[in-house]
C-alpha cells in the first residue's frame, strides 16, 4: 500500500499480506510439529548419544533450537523498536525460497554462534523441549497477528547475509527443519 507522508513524499508500507502471515504461521507450526514428532518417545540414552566426539546429541540439537528461538524473538523485538531500514533492502541477495534452501541444505556445514553452542549444556531435555515449544508458539502467534513492517526492517545472518525480518522469521522455521534432518541422521547412525 502506498501512502503520502506529511512532507509530500511517497512512502511504501511493507506490512505483510494475509497470505504471507498465513504462510509464516503455518510454516513455523509445521516445523515445530516435525521437530517434536522426531523426538517423541526417544529414550534418554538415545537423546544423549553422540555419533562422534564433536557431534551434537539429539538433546543438544533441541537445546540449540530453544536458544535460537529465544534469540530470534529478542532480535525481532529489538529491531521492531528501531526505525525501519528500507535502504538496506538493496543488500538482500536471497529470496525466501533461496534462504530456506540454504538453511535446510545439510551438505553445507554451518557454524553456530558460540552463544548458541549447546555442547555439554543440556541437562534437562524436557525443560529445553518446553522452552523451544513456548518460544515457537510465541513466534507462531506473532506471525499470524503482526501488523509490523517486517519487510522494511533488516538484519544480517551469517548463512544468508542481509535479510528482512519476514525472511528472518521464516529462517527460524527452516533452521528447525535443518535440525530435524540432523536428528534423523543421528537416529539412523545409532
Amino acid at each position: 500500500m502506498e501512502i503520502l507522508s506529511p512532507g509530500g513524499r511517497n512512502v511504501v508500507r511493507m506490512s505483510l499480506s494475509r497470505d504471507e502471515r498465513e504462510f509464516a504461521g503455518e510454516y513455523l507450526a509445521f516445523t515445530k510439529r516435525l521437530l517434536l514428532d522426531s523426538v517423541t518417545g526417544l529414550s534418554n540414552a538415545l537423546l544423549e548419544a553422540r555419533t562422534g566426539p564433536f557431534a551434537w546429541s539429539i538433546a543438544e540439537c533441541m537445546g540449540h533450537l530453544a536458544q535460537s528461538g529465544e534469540l530470534t524473538w529478542k532480535v525481532l523485538q529489538d529491531l521492531l523498536r528501531q526505525p525501519p531500514t528500507p535502504e538496506k533492502g538493496v543488500e538482500i541477495r536471497v529470496s525466501v525460497k533461496q534462504m530456506m534452501v540454504i538453511m535446510t541444505d545439510r551438505s553445507r556445514k554451518l557454524q553456530t554462534l558460540s552463544a548458541l553452542d549447546p555442547a555439554g549444556k543440556v541437562t534437562d531435555f524436557d525443560l529445553v523441549r518446553d522452552r523451544f515449544t513456548a518460544c515457537r508458539d510465541r513466534l507462531i502467534a506473532f506471525a499470524w497477528e503482526t501488523e509490523n513492517e517486517l519487510k522494511n526492517r533488516h538484519t544480517f545472518h551469517p548463512a544468508t547475509g542481509t535479510i528482512n525480518l519476514y525472511q528472518y522469521l521464516l529462517l527460524e522455521g527452516a533452521h528447525a527443519a535443518r535440525h530435524v534432518m540432523q536428528i534423523e541422521e543421528i537416529k539412523r547412525e545409532l
